[in-house]
């Protein structure tokens, strides 16, 4: 049908093609702004999810302590002492099964130095002649696992010295040096028979009430109140995978504790459509949780209603062009009889009827003065009136600024332009519901000439929802920034606290330290001095894009050298500056950051022969163009993409000083103010970074 109204005579007019065009994006932007809005939606819904995920772990974990707290109050009503039938008639009373799944048992872990051991033998062998104390280690502390419930699955455990195992040990220190609940690193718990990974969990118990100092504690320390852990069960009594959408990994550092992110598992999704990464401290140990959406969240978020849309408008185009050169090839049989009648008879109806009553968006035809002629059923569905309430009445009642936009003055030369009018992109315009409520709309106009004479065409799409997204993302990125503003900050005080710490311990046991502890305290300094420079990195970041100060003269000279005296050099690195001399007026402190990292990274990487630095400024007329030369070992082509990227460090975190953020600093800054960097390096003759820092920001 199409093909032969095609090839014959007929032919299509230029309005033809702009009011399929006008369906076809309106088609379009129907389908995208579907797509956005399901995408949206399904991205806030993997959010909420996985931060959930990780709550629920996380609250789990403190009512296992709550379990622990209550053994330890359970000690103290006894004197600081329960034998093993008391501590089994406890344990018999927590439910633990019913009441907290996943856990692997609850025992006590009675402290002994080597002049108690035998006192404490003879009086546990009093109701247990087989107990004993295992394996033998040459620690001058015993940390016995003295009693476990249920004995039916922990038998194994009972009489286990934890001081053999040096995870045990370090986390059974912390917690009573710290007087706080700790977990052990990744270990595999002696009753679990397929060696899968676990963990400890310790509340400490102390004589004579809360001792407040370190020194304290170890004096009048009794032992610990513990729970064993496997986390494969720990996972499947907190998270069971049937009730959830998600899967996920769990590491300790470098340590995988769980892992259900593998083909094997029934719910896996090779191609999953969302991910991320939430790091959570769990009682003295960073938990690294990798989540991704399983198939059950695909199929739980698929929709068609994209799909339909575009379908259902790609028909609606396609009936229109059937009509088009329908109504087009009658009009030129007709010409013969009534050229003038015949083409306004064959266009004024149909085709508007069919565009206004199969439209997806409110549509109206408003007279020259501005009066209601017509509306479709959308118009009515979206602004609550009936079609005969509006004919008429004037179109500001729905829309008050669109003959204001449009107004006396500017209404002739308005309808003499042929092509389809758009709302000012910049312009925000409402609606006005019969209910008084106001609603953003987005506006497109158009003119046609009538019997009655020049129409409006005005098509109409409340844009409601995307205007609540985007109000929605505006303020979550500023509770982002808030929040790592106001995190740094809070940080910076116990951090500093423990650099402190670490300098008086060091110079308490500078001479009896061994080497192994000296290398220990060095290491701690070193990532606490790391971890001070990533916070200021983040408080900098946070801040690209707040303040930037105000324009003033600078002398790039001047800002070059002293911005390098700052960053105290080695001896024997020096600089040398080529460029201009002359004064500039420009945002001095973004340009002031830029160069400190430039120059601090050719510093840091620039190898044991870098005596010298290069930095070249070059006026290119639009900007300047500054360029950053090392004589160090260079980066390799395939980095070259990745080094701009937040927390990039090319060498492990302990061989090189830096939060790996100074780049993105740069990287940032640079995109804000409309410049770029580059960096040009073949991995082996040092590395050279340039970038354009334009004159007007």
């Amino acid at each position: 049908m199409i093909f032969k109204l095609v090839t014959s005579t007929t032919r299509l007019y230029w309005y033809h093609w702009i009011v399929l065009l006008a369906s076809l994006l309106l088609t379009l932007a129907a389908w995208y702004i579907s797509s956005s809005q399901v995408q949206a939606k399904n991205a806030q819904r993997f959010e909420f999810e996985a931060s959930q995920l990780a709550a629920l772990v996380s609250e789990r974990m403190s009512r296992y302590e709550d379990a622990l707290s209550a053994g330890v109050a359970a000690i103290k009503s006894h004197n600081n002492y329960m034998n093993t039938e008391q501590w089994e008639s406890f344990s018999n009373k927590l439910h633990l099964e019913e009441t907290y799944p996943g856990i692997n048992g609850i025992g006590i872990i009675f402290y002994q130095e080597p002049g108690t051991i035998d006192a404490f033998l003879q009086q546990e062998r009093a109701l247990r002649p087989d107990f004993k104390i295992y394996p033998a280690h040459q620690r001058q502390e015993y940390w016995p696992i003295t009693y476990i419930e249920p004995i039916s699955t922990n038998a194994s455990a009972v009489g286990l010295d934890i001081a053999f195992e040096k995870n045990r040990l370090t986390a059974a220190r912390n917690a009573r040096d710290s007087g706080t609940t700790q977990i052990t690193a990744p270990i595999i718990l002696v009753q679990d028979q397929e060696k899968t990974p676990g963990f400890l969990q310790y509340v400490p118990f102390y004589r004579d009430g809360n001792p407040v100092s370190e020194a304290e504690r170890q004096r009048l320390f009794i032992g610990h109140v513990y729970a064993p852990f496997i986390m494969s069960k720990l996972v499947e009594g907190v998270l069971e995978q049937k009730n959830r959408n998600l899967i996920f990994s769990i590491f300790d550092e470098d340590n995988q504790l769980y892992n259900e992110i593998n083909p094997g598992n029934y719910n896996f999704d090779p191609s999953p459509q969302f991910g991320k990464q939430i790091t959570i401290q769990m009682y003295g140990r960073p938990w690294c949780f990798n989540i991704q959406t399983a198939l059950s969240f695909r199929d739980a978020t698929t929709t068609f209603q994209p799909a339909l849309i575009l379908v259902s408008g790609i028909t609606i185009d396609v009936m229109l062009l059937i009509i088009f050169l329908s109504l087009t090839r009658s009009r030129e049989h007709a010409l013969k009889i009534a050229e003038k009648s015949t083409r306004r008879l064959t266009i004024s109806e149909a085709y508007f009827r069919l565009i206004i009553e199969n439209s997806p968006c409110g549509m109206i035809i408003a007279n020259e003065a501005g009066k209601i002629e017509r509306v479709n059923p959308e118009t009515e569905k979206m602004f609550g009136y009936q079609a005969n309430e509006l004919l008429g009445k004037s179109v500001n009642l729905l829309i008050p600024e669109l003959f204001q936009e449009v107004g006396p003055d500017n209404r002739k030369a308005f309808y003499q332009r042929p092509s389809i009018q758009s709302a000012d992109a910049g312009s925000e315009i409402y609606g006005i519901t019969q209910s008084g409520k106001r609603i953003p709309v987005e506006l497109g106009l158009a003119e046609f000439d009538d019997d009655g004479g020049i129409k409006t065409l005005a098509t109409v799409m409340d844009i409601s929802e995307q205007v609540a997204i985007t109000d929605e993302l505006k303020r979550s990125n500023k509770e982002l920034s808030d929040f790592v503003y106001v995190a740094s900050h809070d940080l910076k005080a116990p951090l500093r606290g423990i650099m402190q710490l670490t300098s008086w311990i060091e110079e308490d046991i500078a001479e009896t330290a061994n080497e192994e502890t000296r290398r220990n305290l060095a290491l701690l300094s070193n990532r606490t001095s790391r971890l001070e420079k990533l916070l200021d990195d983040l408080l900098t970041y946070s801040r690209i894009g707040k303040n930037y100060g105000d324009r003033r003269s600078v002398n790039l000279c001047d800002l070059v050298h002293n911005t390098f005296e700052l960053l105290d050099a080695p001896p024997g690195v020096r600089l040398k500056y080529r460029g201009s001399n002359t004064e500039i007026e420009t945002l001095a402190i973004p340009l002031e950051v830029i160069i400190r990292n430039l120059l601090g990274n050719a510093i840091k990487h620039g190898g044991k022969n870098n005596d010298e630095i290069r930095l070249s400024v070059t006026d290119l007329g639009p900007a300047y163009e500054f360029s950053v030369r090392d004589k160090g070992p260079g980066i390799a082509p395939e980095h070259h993409s990745r080094i701009f990227d937040l927390f990039t460090t090319l060498k492990p975190r302990d061989e090189v000083e830096g939060s790996g953020m100074g780049l993105s600093i740069v990287k940032k800054l640079l995109d804000n103010h409309h410049g770029s960097i580059k960096v040009n390096s073949d991995g082996s003759n040092g590395s050279c970074f340039i970038f354009t820092w334009p004159k007007t920001q």
